[in-house]
């Protein structure tokens, strides 16, 4: 067998079909389909789907009652096109159902090994609205204290109410915040009227901002920076009771608070 027909079987043609097309590509001014049946001994109940399917392909065109074969590069991009397509759409389906899937079973791996859940380590928030919504949950579930570290706190209209409703109850906050311009004084003037503690960090700020609660709680999300964006971009927020990660949080917020600087 010669490698054009084994090749032209490779991409889905019956044996009609391919001996058509290459006997048609000797022949510039194509053949009458008469012709065509008479040499290839095509049956009548199979001659409207050899044509057809040629025609779908790309691989002839009919006029009147000639068939011409197309240029051999068009019909095969257009092959090559259709294949790409139905490997992507099979592939995006092994994707989805290798995620859910190890959704599923991953937890039990670790369970079983940690003896710990994985979102009793880090639980992934979906974007910062969400994460606003959380942060003003357990503001408003807070008993003793409330650490916020926020570079200009310009969210804290968006947790007013419970904040309020958490100083009020006698519960101490302490906010930890770059304060350097008319904005984030008047900010950190506000919250101190308010009754909480306001400090400003004399570090150079990290690329973070979040909330701990009672040291039981936290609730974070961390920028990534470059050099050649003009805004910093954020990763998912995520959400936290486990203690070891709540004590690295603590022991950096205590610190940096030891050494910030009172707003007077």
């Amino acid at each position: 067998m010669n490698k054009e027909i084994k090749l032209l079987k490779f991409f889905g043609l019956s044996d009609y079909e391919y001996r058509v097309y290459l006997n048609l590509l000797d022949k510039p001014d194509g053949e009458t389909i008469d012709t065509i049946i008479s040499t290839y001994n095509i049956p009548s109940s199979k001659l409207n789907n050899v044509i057809g399917r040629l025609v779908d392909k790309g691989l002839v065109n009919v006029k009147r009652n000639r068939m011409e074969a197309n240029d051999p590069k068009s019909f095969l991009s257009r092959i090559v096109d259709e294949k790409r397509r139905e490997t992507e759409s099979a592939f995006q389906e092994i994707f989805q159902k290798a995620s859910t899937l190890e959704s599923i079973l991953e937890p039990i791996f670790f369970e079983k090994r940690l003896g710990i859940k994985p979102e009793e380590l880090l639980e992934t928030i979906e974007d910062l609205s969400e994460m606003t919504a959380r942060t003003s949950k357990i503001i408003n579930e807070a008993n003793n204290e409330i650490f916020i570290f926020s570079e200009k706190f310009d969210w804290y209209e968006d947790i007013e109410e419970d904040f309020k409703k958490a100083l009020s109850r006698g519960v101490k906050a302490k906010i930890l915040m770059l304060i350097i311009d008319q904005y984030t004084r008047k900010r950190a003037r506000g919250l101190k009227e308010l009754g909480a503690e306001v400090k400003h960090c004399v570090e150079k700020w990290y690329p973070v901002r979040g909330t701990m609660v009672d040291e039981d709680e936290l609730i974070f999300v961390i920028w990534a920076t470059k050099k050649d964006i003009p805004r910093p971009i954020h990763y998912k927020p995520h959400y936290t009771k486990n203690i070891g990660l709540i004590r690295i949080f603590s022991d950096a917020f205590k610190k940096r608070w030891e050494e910030a600087l009172p707003f007077k």
